[in-house]
């Protein structure tokens, strides 16, 4: 009796770890597909402004440039919130590196208010500076994930699509 029992658990325990290690359990965990990144350039005015978020590559000195970027798991087509972006703005002779903030989750801004939650969504502000020279400004961005996935985007489309410095 006491060997029969031993079989049937040592069994049981062989069945058991198959079913941890079978494809199906594997699959769940690892990604989809590839990470694909995308984005588009909005006017972040300040909440009142009727015209904030308006999408728009032209802008001025002073005014505040909003970068609204997707990392999204091209297999399942939903975002991948581990995700972490990064801006890059190349002008006046010199590359800045913007990180992008997740908006899946309640954030601060910078005056201590609670920003709206949008889903699926990264952002980066980025305030023209005063002296910044008139002119095309080429930035692009790129993303990692937790399974070691990465992605790099650029605005399509050539000059016109750029971001613009007008006086």
């Amino acid at each position: 009796m006491r060997t029969s029992t031993t079989v049937v658990l040592a069994a049981l325990a062989i069945f058991m770890g198959l079913l941890a290690t079978s494809p199906a359990t594997a699959q769940s965990t690892a990604p989809a597909g590839k990470l694909v990144l995308f984005a588009d350039l909005a006017w972040f005015a300040p909440a009142p402004e009727h015209e904030a978020c308006t999408v728009k590559n032209r802008f001025k000195k002073g005014e505040n440039v909003g970068f609204r970027l997707y990392a999204v798991d091209g297999g399942t087509n939903k975002p991948e919130e581990s995700a972490k972006i990064m801006v890059h703005l190349s002008f006046g002779g010199k590359t800045y590196d913007l990180p992008a903030l997740f908006r899946g989750i309640p954030q601060k801004n910078d005056r201590g208010n609670t920003m709206p939650v949008h889903a699926g969504m990264w952002t980066v502000k980025w305030k023209v500076p005063d002296d910044a020279p008139t002119g095309t400004v080429h930035y692009s961005a790129t993303a990692s994930d937790k399974y070691g996935r990465t992605a790099d985007w650029m605005p399509q489309g050539g000059e016109e699509s750029f971001l613009t410095i007008v006086p």
